[in-house]
């Protein structure tokens, strides 16, 4: 069996999330993600403070070299020779063979959507990373044959509880009457889960009204 996991791990999980933290900054891995001891991958960059974002990163410990690859339209792509054993979230992924699909950060966390062959797996990814101080959150588990399904057709029952919850307690109110945080403590799990399964709730409906409106 084959599963799809989300998973939503604090800034400090990612040596760049130094970055996001001090700069206004977005920032998304592509799929190259290293997974030997010394590897190349890129990154793109997004944000007014993407330019700066090389020189905010080109001392980390963990980088070997910072290249600029290309400026587009708002974005900037780094490729990054970096050492993976000096980054427990990605070490513990390239010791199980687990395959980092998509990696990208929020305003204060890192949402990785990830491939692993069993359960097991993920169970020791969770105990590898605790130990290295890293609380990570699986906030979705699904088989691969479930995650190939259309785009948009329904939300998860995790998304949808949230959203509702969020609805019912004054988030979306003008003058909101909750917050993450709070919405968190409720459900038993981090503010900064809670966003990521917000975000991913209206990313669902949006493709959803796309995806039911009529041809133009």
């Amino acid at each position: 069996m084959c599963l799809i996991a989300e998973v939503v791990a604090p800034l400090s999980a990612v040596p760049f999330g130094s970055a996001v933290e001090e700069h206004d900054v977005e920032l998304e891995l592509e799929r190259s993600v290293p997974t030997a001891s010394r590897s190349v991958s890129f990154v793109w960059v997004r944000g007014p403070d993407a330019a700066s974002f090389g020189e905010a990163v080109r001392s980390l410990p963990s980088v070997d070299d910072l290249t600029l690859v290309e400026s587009v339209s708002g974005r900037v792509l780094y490729g990054v020779s970096w050492n993976v054993s000096q980054v427990p979230i990605f070490d513990a992924l390239a010791e199980r063979d687990a395959v980092l699909l998509e990696c990208r950060s929020t305003v204060d966390s890192w949402w990785l959507k990830l491939r692993v062959s069993s359960y097991r797996v993920l169970t020791d990814l969770r105990r590898e990373w605790a130990a290295h101080g890293i609380d990570a959150e699986f906030d979705r588990i699904t088989t691969v044959a479930a995650e190939e399904a259309p785009p948009g057709e329904e939300l998860t029952d995790t998304q949808l509880e949230t959203l509702l919850l969020a609805l019912e307690r004054g988030y979306f109110d003008e003058h909101r009457a909750t917050s993450l945080a709070e919405l968190g403590a409720e459900l038993g799990i981090s503010r900064q889960a809670v966003a990521a399964r917000l975000k991913r709730a209206y990313r669902t409906l949006a493709e959803r009204i796309r995806d039911e409106r009529p041809p133009q």
